[in-house]
């Protein structure tokens, strides 16, 4: 079977397609793991908040408290 120029030009479009399909889905993949992680660790700092509070009421802070030193 003889391909056209045409035919030959799709195949070439999809599996381009399907090679920018593959590096996306790795990309979600390894964002998803990511993002996972940094809920891991929100919800362990929040943890840590709440014990270090020792039931006791948390002072506010304003930004003029974390301004840096050289102010």
């Amino acid at each position: 079977m003889n391909k056209t120029p045409e035919h030959i030009e799709l195949e070439e479009r999809i599996v381009f397609q399907e090679h920018a399909l593959e590096k996306l889905n790795r990309v979600v993949a390894e964002q998803q793991l990511e993002l996972d992680a940094l809920q891991r660790d929100v919800r362990e700092l929040r943890r840590t908040a709440r014990a270090s509070g020792d039931g006791k009421e948390a002072e506010t802070r304003t930004l003029e408290d974390d301004r840096p030193p050289h102010y």
